[in-house]
């Protein structure tokens, strides 16, 4: 295995990915990197092409696929974890993703659906990064990301977000508005469903990226697919549901600066402030 030339990660080599692929590798091309994750593609002499994804926490999506059964999933097969890291290597799917496809609003509306039942009918003991699915489970898991925020305040790593805008964040995540969320189906959510995680085959879709699966109210799938298509949320789900979806990404973005990637801690201080500022439009519409 090798480290990441910028990152800490570690990947397994050509020798040890063709032993685990039975054919030599003939082309390793990176499609995606950040400092928690490496998607490849790798291209074998047999002719073959594969998906490999390299990890570093916080991520759910090796043990995911190790218990979820789903027509709803791409092949998966599990290589050993190394220290912090952990790797699989995925089919490579020749298909387009949802935003590639030209489509009617009813007719992502009806996508949507179409998913969140599927993800509903997926089977296996599923592991979940967090339990939103009541009011008091809530309140504790935005306590938790509020008191990440106030850490990184108080060291002196975040300004643009100051005490003023946490109390205005304390006051916005018990409206309510975004009380009524959990009064809504919940369930198993992919917390991540952006058109670009969906394959769209001859035999149905796919969806890609479980790395962070949550139990909550399972329209935020809805939100987020609407949302990651340009279409405004609020015409199809309740105002509480795109709050909470605003909430989850706040916990987030809190978290990474202050446990997962602390040198990014200017920028998750911007994004913070830009995210409480669709809070506030969007407590103005209640």
């Amino acid at each position: 295995m090798y480290r990441h030339h910028i990152f800490e990660l570690l990947l397994h080599d050509d020798d040890e990915l063709a032993e685990v692929l039975g054919s030599s590798v003939l082309e390793r091309a990176t499609i995606h990197e950040w400092p928690l994750s490496c998607v490849q593609r790798v291209r074998t002499a047999n002719g073959s092409s594969y998906i490999y994804k390299v990890q570093a926490p916080p991520t759910l999506e090796v043990n995911f696929y190790a218990r979820a059964r789903s027509e709803l999933l791409v092949p998966v097969r599990v290589l050993e974890e190394k220290g912090r890291t952990t790797a699989m290597i995925m089919e490579d799917v020749d298909a387009p993703r949802l935003n590639d496809i030209r489509l009617e609003e009813t007719e992502i509306l009806a996508i949507a659906t179409n998913l969140v039942e599927q993800i509903a009918e997926i089977g296996g003991e599923l592991p979940a990064m967090v339990d939103i699915c009541t009011e008091d489970r809530w309140a504790a898991y935005i306590e938790l990301a509020l008191d990440d925020i106030l850490a990184l305040i108080s060291e002196g790593s975040f300004h643009q977000v100051d005490l003023e805008l946490v109390n205005c964040l304390i006051r916005w995540s018990e409206t309510p508005s975004l009380m009524n969320a959990f009064d809504s189906p919940t369930g198993y959510v992919h917390a991540d469903l952006k058109a670009e995680n969906v394959l769209v085959t001859p035999k149905g879709y796919r969806v890609l990226d479980w790395q962070r699966p949550i139990r909550g109210p399972v329209s935020l799938d809805s939100a987020t697919l609407l949302i990651s298509l340009g279409i405004d949320p609020t015409r199809h789900v309740s105002i509480g549901i795109v709050q909470l979806y605003h909430f989850l990404h706040i916990a987030w973005f809190a978290q990474a600066a202050r446990k997962w990637l602390p040198q990014g801690k200017p920028w998750f201080d911007g994004i913070i402030k830009g995210i409480s500022g669709e809070l506030a439009r969007l407590q103005q519409e209640v």
